[in-house]
């Protein structure tokens, strides 16, 4: 555990990222506390987007919290290259399958669970995040491969181009509202 809290992001230790969130999470817990009353209005007047937010960070914890033990399991780290894609593999089908449960349930509220609607959810929520996993993927090749630019700046800038698609595919295709039928 000690070596991983060493380990770097963005050339900051890892366990100095843990003090940051935390303090992150503190200021934010006093804001709120602060401003209750239009913090509750925003959030109701944006429940889903906020919703989505919340769960996707959520995501994001799920995906380290499955990938960090798994990729420094004693033993592996000599196997490092094809391990870690491995373990990246995993995490973000963990991800993903949590990602698909928190959408349906409480961001967009699709209460149908019969066979087919799940099914059409899943293969259209998993086949979404694989488009959107491509053209992050895409993003990196032109600029950091081929262009050079930097890695970090970039998978920011993909990362928030797939968290918009991810929304737009969810909203708009997988979870959609059905229109009411006339009689």
């Amino acid at each position: 555990m000690k070596e991983l809290l060493n380990d770097t992001i963005f050339g900051v230790k890892i366990g100095t990222w843990l003090i940051i969130g935390a303090a992150c999470l503190l200021v934010c817990g006093v804001l709120y506390l602060v401003f209750r009353k239009k913090c509750n209005a925003f959030i109701k007047a944006h429940k889903e987007a906020v919703l989505y937010i919340v769960f996707g960070a959520l995501t994001t914890l799920v995906n380290s919290i499955v990938f960090y033990p798994l990729v420094n399991l004693p033993g592996m780290a000599d196997k490092s290259g094809w391990w870690t894609l491995v373990v990246n593999v995993i995490s973000w089908v963990a991800a993903v399958a949590f990602a698909y449960v928190t959408n349906k349930f409480f961001v967009f509220g699709s209460r149908d669970k019969s066979k087919n609607t799940v099914f059409r959810e899943i293969v259209l929520f998993v086949g979404a995040r694989v488009a959107s996993l491509l053209i992050e993927s895409a993003i990196l090749a032109v600029f950091v491969t081929a262009l050079g630019w930097n890695k970090n700046a970039v998978k920011l800038a993909a990362s928030v181009v797939t968290v918009i698609l991810n929304y737009f595919f969810s909203k708009l295709l997988i979870f959609r509202k059905k229109e009411p039928k006339e009689e």
